[in-house]
């Protein structure tokens, strides 16, 4: 299973940049989050791929692993901070940068990809209660203040 570091001084060294999107899906005052088969919550997202645009990456991965078509996504932030990791399970670790949507979905009838354990929509208090992967914590803090957007951290 991939590894998740945030501000961890132990942490591997990176050796490139990793690019990826995230969205925050709402559903009136709650947030789609996805449980992973690493045993972490975490935002719907993945891997900008070669030619795609960041927001196609992000309606891509929306789509795979929800099946919601969405489409005026909300620029929430971007998250580079170096100490953002991840060491996959080849043992190469990477420099995560991750851009982060939002979007309102019109309802919580969802398609799981074979990514997920589950999925649920949370209320800004039920997130506190689960185990969210390092990488997407610093995001998850800033979902429920629209009004701190874009956030650049």
């Amino acid at each position: 299973m991939n590894k998740f570091y945030y501000m961890d001084p132990k942490a591997p060294k990176a050796t490139r940049l990793h690019i990826g999107a995230v969205v925050a899906l709402f559903y009136g005052d709650t947030v789609l989050l996805d449980h992973r088969h690493d045993g972490c919550w975490g935002l719907i997202g993945g891997a900008l791929e070669i030619g795609e645009a960041i927001e196609d990456c992000a309606k891509r991965e929306v789509y795979e692993e929800t099946g919601f078509n969405v489409k005026n996504l909300r620029f929430l932030g971007v998250f580079s901070n170096p100490s953002r990791k991840i060491e996959f399970e080849s043992g190469e670790t990477v420099q995560s940068i991750t851009v982060c949507f939002s979007v309102d979905v019109p309802h919580q009838h969802l398609k799981l990809s074979s990514e997920s354990k589950e999925a649920r929509f949370y209320t800004q208090d039920e997130l506190e209660l689960l185990h969210i992967v390092q990488t997407h914590r610093m995001i998850v803090q800033y979902l429920f203040y629209p009004e701190s957007w874009p956030v650049i951290l």
